[in-house]
């Protein structure tokens, strides 16, 4: 079965993010808050897993579900301030994380991307 590719538009919020399927799983790409303008990168963090979240209800999973993420942040000096929710949201389930400094976002008031993958698990 081959990886099917949809660019989904959320239909709440209007953020833009690519969803594709994957071999008994799914990969959320381009995931940012919808609405960056004014909001720091804690609120945006919380935002874009929002988001995120929805997505994975869409296609029939849950943050539960998420076997890795990466974090793209274009400044790190107020990363630290999305750890209560990144432990809150990942913390039991653990995920592989890779996180990518990028030198800026194509919406300048973006500080914060994310990626989220679903994947069977290995037998």
């Amino acid at each position: 079965m081959g990886n099917t590719v949809q660019n989904s538009a959320h239909h709440l919020s209007g953020s833009h993010a690519r969803v594709e399927r994957i071999s008994g799983g799914l990969r959320i790409s381009g995931l940012c808050a919808p609405h960056p303008e004014g909001e720091s990168i804690a609120e945006q963090c919380r935002t874009a897993l929002d988001v995120g979240a929805t997505l994975l209800a869409d296609y029939g999973y849950s943050m539960q579900d998420v076997t890795r993420v990466t974090y793209l942040v274009s400044d790190t000096r107020d990363f630290p301030s999305c750890f209560p929710t990144l432990r809150h949201v990942f913390s039991a389930i653990s995920p592989s994380v890779t996180l990518m400094w990028v030198k800026k976002f194509s919406n300048p008031h973006v500080k914060i991307e994310f990626e989220l993958g679903v994947e069977p698990p290995q037998a």
